[in-house]
């Protein structure tokens, strides 16, 4: 089977977006990498739209078409009416002419086929019937509502309607290219039974970077016209909600009882989950992207919803047809159920019990429910889990957990001593190793560090200094080499000490050792230099030998040190 939406692996970063905003819940967690499942999907195109990184991706079918037209073969483009939503005003008429460079040799309106079909569509209304114009839809209902098949219209979408009259008007032989917004008319062409109807189908993104492949841009670009024959008019509609009822002329506004237009995936579901017997529809117009097809996942809008709406009017209302008819094309097709939840295998209770226990959450107080895994509760998530669907490691208060207690494991089997102190210089914590080092005891939590070690380098850190302090210190007979370090953004300091008072110094150390005598000696002098402008009257000359005495103390230490 052919898969419409790929995942580049590359771009996949975990971020789980695409779990979160699939309609269907068709997205499979393997190895930290989210991909379609093919069988479950409905091509919605949802996850290509939201993934922030790029990484869902809709098969290209540029280069086959280039390949028909480099062969010189006949290729008609039949172009969805969501088009003037992006080629408004001026530019849907300098459009036919820029796919006339690209070297089509037709350039015709998908609104031709939904004039047909909105005219058979007619003739279901009042028998409890779904409009099949919209492909996911279909696939939905077929896949996870199998009940509602026989309630689906026997009818082709637009697109189909189309490819069939455009053979029949211009040769088999000709290569029918549709070209719209949406992701899911790739794999209604590539039914069976559409064979050699739609040959191949571009979305308008595709187009869009075609275009700038070969330097066309629509201002260079003659006016012209579009070779659609017959009267659309209303059919120009069909990519806004409610667009087949407009193009019937049936009313769908609020107060509308036997018939619906209604958009949105999760809108649709819910419909769809309500028993038909509680309906008071005769004719429901369902679209699975919300505002209809100019809400579509290829749909390169700078402009938002409403606007686009008033595009599609404005052009529709603006068009004038092309004498002649249309040639008459069978319109009717058979929908089979595909039902797919028989590919998801049964979970039982225990099972299911048995993941939340493994992440933490076996009891209702620890099922947060927060969503980030994509699943709406612990209890999905680990339903996803058991299925083949998710992984555990998908839920990031449990991979929270699960780090804390590792790097807790870490510290407290760490060899080296190791202490935390906050900004006040008081104990947060000290691992087993530290307490023996000191002989300190656990009731320190809370006292100041300076009661078990030396606090300089705690103090200088806090004083401003950057970088790692590094100190060796003796104390009550244990010789320690200091490391003290804070976190970035964090208010607490940490200090990792390393016994070594029986190791014998390499020059690295001795030269430490020397530089921390240099640093405290010259923080001395400059200390008592400064208290004594500010005693002079009292110290007098004891302030002139003190003086000499550390100048002479700095200049044996700074003698045998490099610089």
């Amino acid at each position: 089977m052919i898969r419409i939406i790929e995942t580049a692996r590359a771009n996949c970063r975990d971020c789980y977006r695409c779990v979160r905003v699939c309609p269907i819940g068709a997205i499979r967690v393997e190895n930290r990498q989210a991909h379609v499942d093919n069988e479950l999907c409905v091509q919605c195109g949802t996850c290509v739209r939201e993934c922030p990184q790029h990484a869902k991706q809709i098969l290209k079918s540029v280069s086959r078409v280039k390949g028909w037209i480099e062969e010189g073969l006949s290729v008609a483009a039949s172009i969805a009416p969501s088009f003037a939503a992006i080629y408004s005003g001026w530019r849907a008429t300098r459009l036919p002419a820029a796919l006339r460079r690209l070297g089509f040799s037709a350039v015709t309106e998908t609104a031709e086929g939904a004039a047909k079909v909105a005219e058979a569509s007619a003739g279901f209304q009042g028998e409890e019937s779904i409009a099949t114009c919209c492909p996911a839809v279909v696939s939905y209902i077929r896949k996870y509502k199998p009940e509602l098949v026989n309630q689906l219209m026997p009818l082709v979408s637009p697109m189909v309607a189309h490819g069939r009259m455009l053979k029949a008007r211009l040769g088999k032989d000709t290569k029918v290219v549709f070209i719209g917004p949406c992701a899911a008319k790739k794999g209604e062409a590539l039914r069976p039974e559409y064979a050699d109807v739609v040959d191949a189908v571009l979305t308008f993104a595709e187009l869009e970077e075609w275009f700038r492949e070969e330097n066309i841009s629509l201002s260079t670009c003659l006016e012209s016209g579009y070779e659609t024959f017959g009267e659309p008019g209303n059919a120009r509609l069909f990519p806004l909600e409610g667009g087949l009822l407009r193009a019937v002329g049936v009313s769908a506004d609020a107060g509308a009882e036997d018939v619906l237009r209604i958009s949105g995936a999760e809108e649709i579901k819910a419909l769809l989950d309500t028993p038909t017997s509680a309906w008071s529809y005769t004719l429901v117009e369902p679209m699975f992207c919300r505002g209809g097809c100019i809400g579509g996942p290829c749909m390169p809008l700078e402009k938002d919803i409403f606007a686009a709406t008033r595009d599609v009017v404005a052009y529709a209302k603006a068009t004038l047809d092309l004498p002649g008819s249309s040639p008459e094309v069978d319109l009717s097709t058979t929908w089979t159920a595909e039902p797919v939840m028989d590919l998801l295998p049964e979970i039982s209770e225990k099972r299911i019990q048995e993941i939340l226990e493994t992440t933490g959450k076996a009891d209702q107080g620890s099922q947060l429910n927060c969503g980030a895994c994509g699943y709406k509760t612990c209890r999905e998530n680990a339903m996803a889990v058991a299925r083949g669907m998710a992984e555990s490691g998908m839920c990031v208060s449990y991979m929270r957990q699960k780090a804390e207690r590792r790097a807790d494991k870490i510290i407290e089997k760490s060899p080296n001593g190791i202490v935390v102190v906050d900004s006040e210089l008081n104990i947060v914590h000290m691992n087993e190793r530290f307490i023996r080092m000191f002989n300190s005891a656990g009731n320190n939590i809370g006292r100041p560090v300076s009661h078990i070690v030396d606090p300089y380098g705690f103090e200088k850190l806090l004083a401003g200094a950057e970088g790692t302090q590094e100190a060796i210190h003796t104390r009550d007979g244990v010789k320690y080499h200091e490391l003290i370090f804070m976190l970035p953004g964090e208010e607490e300091l940490t200090g990792i000490y390393v016994d070594v008072s029986h190791s014998t110094f390499d020059a690295k150390q001795v030269d430490l050792i020397k530089d921390q005598s240099l640093r405290h000696a010259r923080d001395l002098l400059a200390h008592q230099i400064r208290f004594s402008q500010e005693m002079a009257h009292y110290l007098g000359k004891s302030t002139a030998q003190t003086e000499e005495l550390v100048q002479r103390l700095v200049g044996i230490y700074a003698e045998d040190l490099p610089g």
